[in-house]
């Protein structure tokens, strides 16, 4: 039962990637041209600068020791970063599209 569980995980794991990216190489993917893949490639590029700042601030409040009390009521803050990571992928898609649509 785990092995089917990883292969069905691998097989939507790469196909999340195949979309996201716009490439050809996957068996699951879009068949995008040039300028959708790099309104993609863009928009993955941006959301992983957005979480990277996201996570620098919070080392930088846990070093200076400006936490407050009210943001450790977050239970799990892995959660927060990766709807962080999906939220903006989605917006800077939204965004790129506006720039650079036909």
């Amino acid at each position: 039962m785990k092995i089917v569980i990883s292969i069905i995980s691998v097989l939507i794991f790469i196909g999340f990637y195949g979309f996201s990216t716009g490439s050809k190489k996957y068996i699951i993917g879009p068949n995008d041209d040039e300028r959708k893949r790099i309104i993609k490639q863009k928009s993955i590029i941006q959301s992983w600068s957005t979480l990277f700042l996201f996570l620098l601030s919070n080392f930088l409040y846990d070093l200076f020791n400006l936490r407050d009390s009210r943001l450790s009521a977050i239970k799990f803050p892995e959660l927060f970063y990766l709807i962080v990571l999906v939220v903006s992928y989605f917006i800077f898609l939204r965004i790129n599209n506006r720039k650079m649509s036909a």
